[in-house]
């Protein structure tokens, strides 16, 4: 590991860029963690989404670029720990890396889909003016060179170890210099010299792992010429808002090696640009990272900060302006991967309270509507007016949201009527010729409530599930739903579930969608809901004397019923009714009757009818009924109550031939394959005996 110098600066991103795309890769290693992950967006909309399903996936889409999202990964069981569990990459560049070592639950990761704006580089060099970079300042300390930030007209941050020798002693101050404003240092007629009359280095700065790596350097005069200008220091604040996140383009600049076998040094400042990249990714480099320190750069690249760039400065854009956020500090001897840059968000106390520049004042935020509906033409704010305030500057972010009109502490933005999503709006002031910190406001252009989809007419049978359902976009919407004009449920599910219908659930159901941005209402979804198909009743056993009509009935309910009787399971012609009727009674009557029933919602079969058909001079015993008496094939033969009985049949020899016993209601015998000639039949049980005579043809 080297003592590493790169310089970069962050330019403004026009408004072109804002439609550019960055892909985004998500790699999930398998077997690591039972864990889902999905993709957000500032206003915690889901854009994109992985699970379980994914084994050792690798998912690519695209994202707009110049954006703040959030990788959110929820975690369920670890396997493996240790292990890597994700991968985030944006154009093909990895920047975060997740182990399997965080604990189950859900983990909130930000990152940014920063852009460069050209293929700029230190290493291999490329020009720059100090105009564009006008805090940057040449540092020579003995016989190092190194590089450092204005902060202050009095004051150069750079790293601590660019203050030690070789043998990790202090140079002396008076061996220090720095040259301000020159794009070319080493032409005496390109800026100035100016000399160190004290140096701080932090107290915890560690010379072997490079810890709190952060130095102050007070000049003998205040810098006072043109194309300087001191930094910004990044705070904590700005940390929280995104601006580290991994992702964020960085400019880094400075006159370090521009090649490094053999050692070339530029005497033209240089610049690159490099993506900012989480610690656990740049683990995959570095064994150790100390915590004070941001990552930035590429795995495998030839942009990086090299020999001679130390100490000087990793800006940030901030709303059109830069701010520092990191000191160049450590990375590879061969300049060509992560490199390491002091945290400046973590000193910034420690950097106040040593030089006494005070906190830039920030005015009081904007004040006005903070959430817009789609296609308002204009939206109105303002600041309370400061007495001594010379000067008012007002923006909106980003630059596509809208345009902005400003008459001092008022402003006005007329928006851009197809814009969507998080804008920004900024405002600082000038005091005393002082230019305050932006002061901001968070925005959101919201969609107007619109009816995407709904339901279609629904016709299902009783006892089952049913959800209907809208699909509706807007902002912060409620769903009443309605049945035959009555509400049924409201709340913010846009499903109506019923887990078990019945036919009181039947009628037109509406959708009243109530958003910030308006109301609207989905079309009628019927829904009809048919009972099912059930017998509750049919007519008991019948004894009718002979000649006598009867009707047998049977009480059904259902959809399109449809009615098949049967008699001794053999169907009856034209009997699709919940009544079979019968009329003139003989013997060929006699049997068990029964109807299946059909319906939308299924089948049912009912319970059997016995139907006897009596002689007119019916005695005490059971009567019993033969027919046909003269059959080629079979006879049936019936008793007129419910008691068992056997048959025996016995041939004109008087042998039996035929033994049924167990008989009930009506019984058929088959005798066609019996010979010609006259039979006796013998029905009884034990409360009677009868004997009857059958002809076989």
């Amino acid at each position: 590991m080297k003592n590493i110098i790169f310089i970069a600066l962050f330019c403004f991103i026009p408004f072109s860029v804002f439609s550019q795309k960055v892909t985004v890769q998500i790699i999930k290693v398998e077997n690591a963690a039972l864990s889902e992950w999905q993709i957000l967006d500032a206003e915690d909309n889901i854009l994109f989404s992985g699970d379980e399903s994914f084994i050792n996936d690798s998912v690519d889409f695209t994202l707009k670029a110049n954006k703040r999202y959030y990788l959110h990964i929820s975690v369920c069981e670890i396997y493996v720990p240790d292990r890597i569990l994700y991968t985030l990459s944006l154009n093909d560049e990895p920047i975060i890396l997740i182990k399997s070592d965080i604990e189950s639950g859900d983990h909130l990761y930000p990152f940014f889909t920063g852009i460069r704006n050209s293929d700029a580089k230190i290493t291999g060099g490329t020009d720059a003016l100090i105009s564009d970079f006008p805090w940057q300042v040449y540092y020579i300390s003995g016989t190092y060179l190194c590089g450092g930030s204005i902060i202050d007209e009095n004051w150069i941050l750079t790293a601590a170890h660019c203050t030690k020798n070789s043998f990790g002693s202090p140079i002396p101050a008076i061996d220090m210099s720095v040259i301000a404003g020159a794009t070319n240092p080493y032409n005496v007629l390109d800026g100035q010299r100016y000399y160190v009359s004290e140096v701080i280095v932090n107290e915890g700065y560690d010379s072997q792992t490079l810890e709190n790596d952060i130095a102050l350097l007070k000049l003998e005069q205040p810098i006072d010429i043109i194309n300087t200008a001191p930094i910004r220091l990044i705070t904590s604040d700005d940390v929280s808002d995104g601006a580290t996140d991994p992702g964020v383009m960085s400019w880094v600049t400075g006159w370090g090696l521009t090649r490094v076998d053999p050692n070339v040094f530029p005497s033209n400042l240089q610049k690159v640009q490099l993506p900012i990249v989480s610690n656990d990714q740049a683990a995959t480099v570095w064994s150790s990272i100390p915590s004070t320190d941001l990552m930035a750069g590429y795995l495998n690249g030839n942009k990086d900060a090299c020999n001679g760039d130390s100490g000087g400065p990793l800006a940030v854009p901030l709303f059109d302006d830069y701010k520092l956020a990191g000191v160049v500090s450590w990375g590879s001897a061969d300049c060509d991967t992560y490199g390491a840059y002091t945290r400046v968000s973590d000193f910034e106390t420690w950097i106040r309270e040593k030089t006494g520049i005070a906190k830039e004042y920030k005015p009081p935020p904007p004040v006005g509507d903070t959430l817009i509906c789609q296609g308002v033409v204009s939206s109105h704010y303002s600041i309370e007016k400061l007495l001594d305030a010379t000067a008012y500057g007002w923006k909106v972010f980003p630059s596509e949201a809208g345009i902005i009109f400003e008459n001092s502490e008022n402003a006005s933005i007329y928006w851009n009527t197809s814009f969507t999503g998080s804008a920004t709006l900024v405002v600082r002031v000038t005091i005393d010729g002082t230019v305050s910190e932006w002061s901001r406001l968070d925005l959101k252009v919201i969609l107007n409530t619109q009816l995407l989809s709904q339901s279609v007419d629904t016709v299902i049978c009783a006892g089952q599930p049913i959800t209907l359902n809208v699909g509706a976009a807007g902002y912060d919407l409620t769903y009443n739903w309605y049945k035959n004009n009555q509400v049924v449920q409201s709340g913010s599910s846009e499903q109506l579930y019923i887990s078990s219908t019945s036919i009181y659930d039947s009628g037109d159901y509406i959708c009243e969608i109530e958003g910030l941005c308006g109301v609207e209402y989905s079309g009628i979804i019927k829904l009809t809901v048919h009972p099912l198909t059930m017998i509750s009743n049919i007519s008991q056993n019948f004894e009718v004397p002979f000649g006598n009509d009867v009707t047998l009935e049977v009480d059904a309910e259902g959809h399109d019923l449809y009615y098949q009787w049967q008699k001794d399971d053999i169907p009856i012609e034209n009997s699709n009714t919940s009544q079979l009727l019968l009329y003139n009674l003989n013997a060929t009557n006699i049997g068990l009757y029964r109807t299946t029933v059909s319906g939308t919602c299924g089948t049912e079969i009912s319970d059997t009818v016995y139907v006897y058909v009596k002689k007119t001079d019916y005695s005490v015993e059971p009567e019993v009924f033969l027919w046909p008496s003269i059959t080629s094939d079979e006879f049936n033969v019936a008793l007129s109550n419910d008691e068992y009985y056997s048959v025996y049949l016995f041939n004109s020899m008087g042998n039996m031939i035929r033994e049924l016993t167990n008989c009930r209601y009506q019984t058929t015998v088959n005798v066609s394959n019996d010979p010609g000639g006259i039979y006796f039949i013998s029905v009884f049980n034990n409360n009677f005996r009868k004997s009857l005579k059958l002809i076989k043809k």
